[in-house]
């Protein structure tokens, strides 16, 4: 078995790359508000290697101030190892682009209420999904103190002043019906998978 067998998705190359970079085109595009609704922002690392501004797009849940996410192949993705040499980091989120700090979450109760924050708007749809990044056979709101350390989750603390490092830019926003075509074509495939992956835990 490899260290991301048990992943939701295999971890991203080929065609899942460009899937997974829809919404940093959306964002281009001036469609902010479209991934707000979905909960979705843009996080801007640091290269670890080349020092350069790297682009994600990743879920995330606001609690207070704060903001979480999960990472879905755990400490394996570049933007994760990224936050390691650098946790200053800036997040394009509800119209706005702020600087933050990035802290790995450690504590277990911290991690479970990220965990019920993120199964709150779908119980169904996140349990699953849930299940399959957490490697649990069964998950519901019964079972996740059992497992809510298996999880990468990191925590976003917004600090005063200026990003150090930029948003992506908004250079895009004369392809408005692309950037909607893409939309559907994100929204469909994430609706198959998530789907597909609720019913197998039936």
């Amino acid at each position: 078995m490899t260290t991301s067998d048990h992943y939701l998705f295999p971890y991203p190359r080929g065609i899942l790359l460009p899937l997974l970079r829809l919404p940093i085109y959306l964002y281009r595009a001036g469609l902010t508000a479209i991934l707000d609704i979905m909960h979705v922002m843009i996080l801007t690392t640091r290269g670890r290697r080349s020092g350069t501004p790297r682009y994600t797009a990743i879920e995330y849940r606001r609690h207070g101030s704060k903001i979480y996410v999960i990472s879905a192949w755990g400490k394996d993705t570049h933007w994760y190892k990224n936050l390691g040499e650098n946790p200053s980091v800036t997040l394009a989120l509800n119209g706005r682009v702020v600087p933050a700090r990035a802290t790995p979450v450690t504590n277990e109760s911290e991690s479970l209420l990220v965990l019920h924050l993120f199964r709150r708007p779908n119980p169904l749809v996140y349990d699953a999904v849930l299940a399959r990044l957490g490697r649990a056979r069964v998950l519901d709101v019964r079972t996740l103190p059992d497992i809510s350390n298996q999880y990468t989750i990191v925590r976003f603390d917004t600090q005063p002043g200026e990003p150090e490092l930029p948003a992506p830019p908004d250079d895009l926003r004369w392809l408005p019906f692309g950037a909607g075509f893409a939309l559907v074509l994100f929204a469909a495939v994430w609706a198959v998978v998530l789907l597909g992956k609720a019913k197998e835990r039936r």
